[in-house]
């Protein structure tokens, strides 16, 4: 135990007076601060477009029909997900029986496409694209993690400081521990400012009113932020230990990197557009009219049947599509943060069933109360769980890999 304790100095010793980790630790502190600036700046934005929507709308409106939006998430600040898309009009038109979905999601970009249409499940693209702390940390500090740790073994090979090493008949496991649990705490420290700086702001920030619930959420996306870094580290470790060279391990680790991060999230949600297909609104309104008998009235439990299959199919394209993105720990790690936050996938098909089923009775002649609850803190725990066991699976794997790997390794 004494000596893992030494060798675990001695790599933060080591690390901690490099010229890397000093540029992480800034880089960390002028990311997370610009992100968060950048994000209480949208997310009051979107709050007061939200509260002029709802000053606009009377009483009698809000219980005849129409237009929703939901109220901006707070921790949107730190993972927006589709929160954007949640606040916009969720328009039910008077012909929806007939033509629409259940429900659509108005707005139309300068092309005068559509937007973040519920009913094609385009908002899922919208998970890997914005500037905020989750995204900062899924791209950006990723892959500084694999640049600290590429060069862990390999590096010290070329140093023949490695070899040294091994003559004091240290156990390769050992050695390997320590280097991997030396690193990460390097990187843990280096982290520190940034988090710390970023909660103090959201703490004096009035913007934002965040209870004892939000900060739970903070605090697990923070661990989980944490797990996902670890993944990257460990992968660079693993590239370290496969590779005699450091310049080989650095193209090696970025090109894993770059498959993993950018390219398999977006290969999965292209992916299952072809594997479960959605025809468009136009032709599923088109289908409509043709079984439409008489008036809507008449036909519209008919209509609302045609409504949950076409979003059951929509949902599924969706699950087909977030099962294969999370062959990317980035995948994994967006869901489960947004989830987290009250901003994710499950967060807008609750939002959009809730609305669709208040209309519904409405329709029916039994009018109610609209609430739009979001979900507790224990159903985004429970959700979060698939998300949580991967990328602590992927940590093992990696680790395990490099371990097998050392134990061969030419240390000459």
């Amino acid at each position: 135990m004494r000596l893992l304790w030494t060798l675990i100095q001695r790599e933060l010793l080591e690390d901690l007076t490099s010229s890397r980790y000093v540029l992480a630790s800034v880089l960390c502190v002028v990311l997370c601060l610009t992100s968060i600036v950048l994000m209480l700046d949208d997310y009051k934005r979107r709050l007061e477009r939200y509260n002029s929507q709802m000053a606009a709308v009377t009483q009698e409106q809000l219980q005849t029909r129409l237009s929703f939006a939901k109220r901006p998430q707070p921790l949107s600040v730190m993972a927006r997900g589709v929160d954007e898309v949640m606040g916009r009009s969720l328009n039910i038109t008077g012909w929806q029986p007939e033509e629409e979905p259940i429900a659509h999601v108005g707005g139309r970009s300068a092309e005068g496409r559509h937007l973040y249409g519920f009913a094609q499940g385009q908002h899922l693209f919208a998970l890997f694209a914005t500037p905020d702390f989750v995204y900062i940390v899924g791209v950006v500090l990723s892959a500084f993690a694999t640049f600290l740790s590429f060069g862990t073994i390999c590096g010290e090979k070329q140093t023949h400081m490695l070899s040294l090493l091994m003559s004091y008949s240290i156990r390769r496991p050992t050695l390997l521990f320590a280097k991997w649990l030396g690193g990460y705490i390097s990187l843990l420290i280096s982290l520190c400012p940034a988090m710390l700086l970023m909660l103090v702001f959201l703490t004096v920030s009035s913007g934002v009113p965040l209870q004892t619930e939000d900060w739970i959420r903070i605090a697990g996306i923070i661990g989980l932020s944490l797990i996902y870094l670890l993944i990257f580290f460990t992968l660079g470790l693993l590239t370290s230990t496969l590779t005699h060279q450091p310049a080989t391990a650095l193209i090696l680790v970025l090109s894993v990197w770059a498959l993993w991060v950018l390219g398999a999230p977006r290969i999965g949600c292209s992916a299952a557009k072809g594997l479960r297909p959605v025809q468009p609104n136009f032709t599923f309104g088109l289908h409509k009219r043709a079984v439409k008998q008489g008036s809507v009235e008449d036909s519209q439990e008919t209509l609302w049947k045609m409504d949950d299959e076409y979003i059951a199919t929509v949902d599924a394209q969706m699950g087909i599509a977030e099962n294969l993105s999370r062959f990317s720990p980035f995948a994994s790690y967006v869901y489960a943060s947004t989830t987290l936050a009250q901003t994710g996938i499950t967060d807008a098909q609750n939002f959009r069933r809730q609305v669709a089923d208040w209309d519904r009775e409405r329709r029916r002649g039994r009018p109610t109360e609209l609430s739009l609850p979001p979900l507790r803190l224990e159903q985004s725990v429970l959700g979060i769980a698939n998300d949580l066991i991967l990328l602590l699976s992927w940590n093992a794997l990696l680790f395990t890999g490099a371990h097998v790997a050392f134990l061969r390794y030419d240390v000459r």
